[in-house]
């Protein structure tokens, strides 16, 4: 935090010293917002004093600031509850990749099951491949895929 001192301004004509720990440049700022406020309200052609101005200028600012903290507020309310959200997702996150971790160490195992089956069906003799042919549609999968590679192969003869 720096250190007060006194800084000399001039608002609509009248000259003052603040006492501040604000930086030269924003304490500029604000006085040059001040000055355009209090010159808009003061040439508009309306019979105002400077006080008049002044106050006007005061309830407007106050009212700025009411609606920039009422904003901030809801601003950090939103920003809590995104970090909830992203909290749960990361929680749910995590959970996913430990079942997927556990579902694949045993993937491998199942993999080579599937692996051995294949082998299998292609060691299958041709009369074997022709009387699981005549098996109904109504079989399993497995039963239905053999059949309709068989009749693929057996076009493909022709």
């Amino acid at each position: 935090m720096e250190e007060k001192r006194k800084i000399e301004v001039d608002i609509a004509g009248l000259q003052m010293t603040l006492v501040t720990d604000e930086p030269e440049a924003f304490v500029d700022s604000v006085v040059r917002h001040m000055n355009e406020s209090m010159n808009a309200l003061l040439s508009s052609g309306k019979n105002r004093s400077r006080l008049d101005a002044a106050i006007l200028c005061a309830m407007d600012f106050c009212a700025d600031k009411l609606t920039a903290e009422k904003r901030v507020r809801n601003l950090e309310a939103q920003i809590s509850l995104y970090d909830v959200n992203l909290r749960k997702a990361r929680s749910e996150n995590a959970e996913l990749r430990e079942a997927a971790g556990s579902a694949k160490e045993k993937a491998p195992k199942q993999k080579a099951a599937t692996s051995e089956q294949i082998k299998i069906t292609e060691e299958i003799p041709a009369e074997e491949k022709e009387e699981k042919q005549e098996t109904p549609a109504s079989g399993s999968r497995e039963d239905k895929f053999r059949m309709i590679e068989s009749l693929l192969r057996n076009k493909g003869d022709k």
